[in-house]
């Protein structure tokens, strides 16, 4: 007998080719894309750690106002603490389209740089160029740099791990590589570039460490308390380290779960189709029942061919993504966004397990639930094709007309496949959501930042002179972490006058009640009235704040305070400011200068987002597309096919194609109208609490309000493509003759 089983899988199959093949090339595209995404992130993951350990990657870093002492330096030693000088200067190129140049020397031990390609210097006039701001400019080996009035050879281009997000200032939104890029130099060209009188600003004195056995950073910073501490920053605190890392967490993350909830709409698809092979063969399957064939055996028959087609599908679809034939393009956006060597596409072992596993056993669990209702029902009741009443029939439907009648009641009779069609347009849209989201959080940032900027020029100060000069605006910055997610950031309490032009934010007179930033508001979940707390960590002190008003800004996490009152809280003098705002550049005394930041770094650095997620965006967008179009198509499909013999039975009466039509497939409008009206909203919802934990390591508000056009386009969309879809399934209507309902005659 499960000979003769066997044969009817195949025969099954071939009958139905097309829903099958269908069903295994939208297995085959989720699976490649999936294994595609996951297995471009890990790459990414484990291609920077590799790196990470080559180059001995720092546990963390100082700086301080003055260089330590070389007796600190042994002491930290004497504490199995190895500490590195990896001091630096800024310099802002002539032409200043080219932006800002960071200027290391080689380093020893700690950070080592790993050249993608040429080599490290061994002249004065050569150089290292980090990777990112060569691609930005066009520079390769054997080309020249010149700043400061000296020409430089580069000799190699690479990358270092404490670098991996090249962010020119840890506050930073984006990274930035048209404006900001690193260079290396030897030991003796950096001597000469600090006694040439030609630096812009101040040098940086900052210390990497490695901590030895049984060492913290604790011990460290404990040590470092008696000295002028700048910043202390941990290796899991600095969003320069593993930042390629800590954003494809949540690609691996977010790309299983779709991966599974993929699997489980394709699961009950497939059910649908068997659910309606068991009523179509109910007679069949009655006469096996009597002739001793089991329930478990048939089971077994009609899971039997959805589980060969989802391992198949999900079989070739890890193979085609093994290839690596699709990873470049979507691994392109971090390669072109961090500072990292190009890794070779890699799928991990568990991606092998996850793509040929749960497929099959998704479905099978899925389908068992589903048909075992169905075969639980005696041979004679299966014999004489007996048909339970549908509660479509129950429904009171007085008062309307037939046609509107019969639609519904046929709505009620297949709301297995309805339900189906709806899943499948939520599940299609949250996919599409995702892109939505990022695309309208990349638009939003770009646009706001160009508007909350009014200032050209930033300045923060190592060493405040005693007159501020003309035409600027003074405040005083602080900055303080807050952590949420798992993930740590800088938020910066800004004291400011209350008529400072470049802040529309009256601050008032208190310590408690503070105006916050809207990016901080949206990122950290604050609203009105309540209360936060945000962390000194060099000091160890805990602010709590009350918010008073969020203000519209989204360039930070800023916390506004009336500058006498964050003087008097943070014990400074009256007339303290270490920050000054310009319309124009200012003529300072370069070492009395911490960092410049321009208008000009902060938009281009916004406008970067949107040109970097654009790939997955479409990606995403077609995808979910597709995937709408193809359940849409075969449930409705399905639905016909249930029918065969009541359309056959109304053709006999006369009925024309136009009024099977509309009895058939024109209700299908209704559901797919209400379920859109419906789950197109829940989607966008849903995706909107979602999507923080998807860019929960990303430092910047959630600005991702869709305009009202964006539904009605959105709507209109999802119309236009049933209507494309039904008008390919009113064909199917001609395949249904009257001598249909006489093959089924008793």
């Amino acid at each position: 007998m499960q000979k003769v089983l066997r044969k009817r899988v195949f025969r099954n199959l071939k009958k139905h080719f097309v829903r099958y093949f269908l069903l295994g090339v939208m297995i085959t595209m989720g699976i490649f894309l999936v294994v595609t995404i996951v297995g471009s992130a890990e790459t990414l993951t484990r291609g920077t750690e590799d790196i990470a350990e080559e180059t001995n990657l720092e546990d963390g870093e100082f700086e301080v106002f003055t260089p330590l002492a070389d007796k600190d330096i042994d002491i930290i030693r004497d504490m199995k603490i190895e500490v590195e000088e990896q001091f630096f200067f800024d310099y802002q190129l002539d032409d200043e389209a080219d932006g800002t140049i960071r200027i290391f020397k080689l380093r020893d031990n700690i950070n080592k740089i790993h050249c993608v390609s040429g080599s490290e210097p061994v002249k004065k006039n050569e150089l290292v160029l980090e990777k990112r701001y060569a691609y930005e400019h066009d520079l390769k080996v054997g080309d020249s740099l010149t700043f400061a009035g000296v020409t430089y050879t580069i000799s190699g281009i690479g990358v270092t791990s404490d670098y991996d997000g090249p962010l020119k200032e840890v506050s930073d939104t984006a990274c930035n590589s048209k404006c900001f890029g690193l260079v290396f130099l030897t030991a003796d060209a950096y001597e000469d570039f600090r006694n040439s009188g030609k630096a812009q600003k101040a040098e940086t004195l900052l210390y990497t460490y490695k901590l030895g056995d049984g060492k913290n950073d604790t011990d460290l910073k404990d040590y470092l308390k008696e000295h002028e501490l700048v910043s202390f920053l941990e290796r899991e605190d600095n969003p320069r380290i593993f930042a390629t890392k800590n954003d494809k967490v949540v690609d691996i993350e977010v790309g299983i779960i779709a991966g599974i909830i993929l699997f489980i709409l394709f699961g009950y698809v497939i059910s649908v189709f068997v659910v309606h092979s068991i009523e179509r063969e109910s007679s069949i399957i009655g006469t096996l029942y009597s002739m001793g064939v089991t329930k478990k055996d048939l089971l077994r028959h009609y899971i039997s061919l959805p589980i060969v087609v989802t391992f198949i599908a999900g079989l070739i679809g890890l193979l085609l993504a093994a290839t690596g034939v699709m990873a470049p393009m979507i691994a392109e956006s971090s390669y072109l966004y961090f500072s990292i060597p190009e890794f070779e596409f890699r799928v991990p072992a568990y991606l092998w397990i996850y793509s040929v596993v749960c497929p099959p056993v998704l479905t099978a669990i899925v389908n068992i639930l589903v048909i075992n209702s169905k075969l639980n029902r005696t041979a004679l009741s299966l014999i004489r094709n007996e048909v339970k009443q549908k509660n479509g029939k129950k429904v009171k439907l007085k008062g309307k007309d037939f046609v509107r009648t019969f639609r519904i009641r046929q709505m009620l009779r297949e709301m297995r496949s309805t339900i189906a069609v709806v899943l499948g347009m939520f599940l299609a849209l949250l996919v599409f959501m995702i892109g939505v989201d990022c695309y309208i959080l990349c638009s939003n940032i770009a646009k706001d930042y160009d508007a909350d900027t009014k200032y050209e020029y930033m300045y923060t100060l190592k060493y405040p002179e005693e007159t501020i000069p003309e035409d600027t605006e003074s405040a005083y910055a602080y900055t303080c972490r807050k952590s949420t997610a798992g993930y740590s950031f800088d938020v910066v309490i800004l004291g400011i006058d209350e008529d400072n032009k470049y802040f529309d934010v009256k601050p008032g007179k208190s310590r408690m009640n503070v105006v916050i930033s809207s990016a901080f508001a949206e990122k950290f979940g604050l609203k009105k009235g309540e209360e936060f707390v945000v962390t000194d960590e060099e000091k160890e002190i805990k602010y709590a704040f009350s918010v008073k008003e969020i203000t519209p800004f989204s360039t930070g996490f800023y916390i506004f305070m009336d500058i006498d009152e964050m003087r008097d809280m943070m014990g400074k003098s009256d007339d303290y400011y270490n920050v000054l705002f310009s319309d124009k550049k200012l003529d300072i005394d370069p070492n009395s200068v911490y960092s410049i930041t321009s208008r000009e770094d902060i938009v281009k650095g916004a406008s970067v987002f949107t040109e970097l997620m654009m790939p997955m965006i479409y990606v995403l967008s077609i995808a979910s597309s597709i995937i709408f179009c193809v359940v849409m198509y075969l449930m409705m499909k399905v639905m016909i096919d249930r029918s065969a013999q009541n359309i056959s039975l109304i053709k006999v009466f006369g009925y024309r194609r136009k009024e099977v039509k509309k009895l058939y497939l024109d209700g299908n409008f209704y559901v797919i109208a209400i379920g859109a009206l419906i789950v197109l909203p829940l989607s966008k919802f849903l995706m909107n609490e979602m999507f923080p934990f998807m860019i929960s390591n990303v430092a910047c508000g959630l600005n991702i309000k869709a305009p009202v056009w964006f539904f009605a386009v959105t709507y209109a969309v999802i119309l236009a493509l049933y209507f494309v879809i039904n008008k390919i399934l009113v064909r199917r209507l001609d395949a249904f003759t009257p001598a249909e309902i006489l093959k089924n005659r008793e």
